[in-house]
């Protein structure tokens, strides 16, 4: 009889038919709601255990022989491959490098030119400005004669 609680029924689990009750005409799963939970298994107890100071509740068994040679080979051969994707990888990054260090000067050798001609720029309207005013002071100058002279001609009539 079904719990009300639990639409399997008490202490059951459904079980899912095989794969020829899925390849049926209905194509439903079907359910095993007669097979009893299974309520015999149980976790081992480990209190016990670890009061004794083991924290297996049954010694290992034993191993069998171990080839280590084997183990040796395999690891040194691995170290030998790591070892050569080392190499590889570092003689990309050195190719690599090369390649920056080339776009770089190029990159550097361009910018030097254009600071040449940036410079170059600058001197030649500092060179400009200078003698614009050379030219005004020289005009400058040449007013106030021009002024003085006035003022003596004035002074003398």
């Amino acid at each position: 009889m079904a719990s009300p609680k639990s639409p399997n029924g008490a202490g059951r689990l459904p079980d899912y038919g095989t794969k020829e009750d899925l390849n049926a005409k209905d194509e439903t799963a079907v359910l095993d709601f007669e097979r009893p939970r299974f309520s015999h298994a149980k976790t081992p107890d480990l209190s016990a255990e670890s009061q004794n100071g083991r924290l297996t509740p049954n010694p290992p068994a034993v191993l069998g022989p171990f080839d280590w040679d084997d183990f040796e080979a395999r690891y040194e051969k691995a170290l030998m491959d790591a070892d050569e994707q080392e190499r590889e990888i570092l003689k990309e990054a050195e190719g690599l490098a090369k390649y920056f260090q080339i776009w770089s000067s190029a990159a550097s050798a361009h910018d030097d030119e254009r600071a040449v001609k940036r410079l170059q720029t600058r001197q030649r309207f500092v060179n400009i400005s200078e003698e614009k005013m050379a030219q005004k002071q020289q005009h400058y100058e040449e007013v106030v004669r021009a002024f003085e002279s006035a003022l003596a001609l004035l002074r003398s009539t």
